[in-house]
């Protein structure tokens, strides 16, 4: 691929980011994302076949920048236990902040593909087989069993991601469709979720 193509093709990778933004994954249509990168729907179609494969694209392209770095933190001696909750929570929140239309497609490929979906996490850089040294690596630190240290991580994915897989809800009940309120109040969680996590941990509640 010349340096041109290279261009071109993140050229509409940040245009698809924009729309998937405003529109989600289901909203956006090809010819609005070829619309906001400036060129012909035949351009488009010619580095990317279809939408779910420039989305394919994009979803890699960002976890790409998460997994192989929070893995390096999760696995590390250097860091502390409250360090490692910091980052993960931090990255784990700010990646879909940036990205908000990802809980939805994640949501639907765990139903519709869930194969696809891991296919994806793989080619994003994620090392399936560095999870259970990561949990052993926390398990050690947190004093549990392997068991125990495993339901600690799932839940700590979980607090992080249900904010933005139930947004619509939430949004609606509790913010009145306000979208800057909610958008600080996730902002926020970033401190809240990590110190909540450390907090329960020290004093066993």
């Amino acid at each position: 691929m010349t340096d041109q193509q290279k261009d071109t093709e993140q050229m509409i990778l940040n245009a698809a980011r924009k729309v998937f933004i405003e529109k989600g994954l289901d909203g956006a249509r090809m010819q609005e994302i070829a619309d906001e990168a400036g060129i012909n729907k035949a351009l488009l179609h010619y580095y990317f076949r279809s939408k779910d494969k420039l989305f394919g694209m994009i979803f890699q392209e960002e976890l790409g920048k998460f997994f192989p770095k929070i893995i390096s933190v999760m696995s590390s001696s250097e860091y502390s236990l409250e360090d490692k909750i910091r980052a993960f929570v931090n990255d784990y929140i700010s990646i879909f902040i940036k990205n908000p239309f990802l809980p939805s497609f994640i949501l639907r490929e765990l139903q519709r593909d869930p194969e696809n979906l891991r296919q994806f996490i793989v080619k994003s850089g994620f090392d399936v087989s560095s999870v259970k040294f990561v949990i052993t690596n926390l398990s050690n630190q947190l004093n549990m069993t392997f068991d125990e240290a495993r339901h600690f991580m799932i839940n700590m994915v979980s607090l992080c991601i249900f904010p933005f897989a139930g947004r619509p809800l939430i949004e609606k009940i509790l913010f009145s469709e306000d979208k800057s309120e909610y958008n600080q109040f996730l902002e926020e969680r970033k401190v809240i979720v990590a110190e909540y996590i450390i907090r329960t941990l020290k004093t066993g509640k």
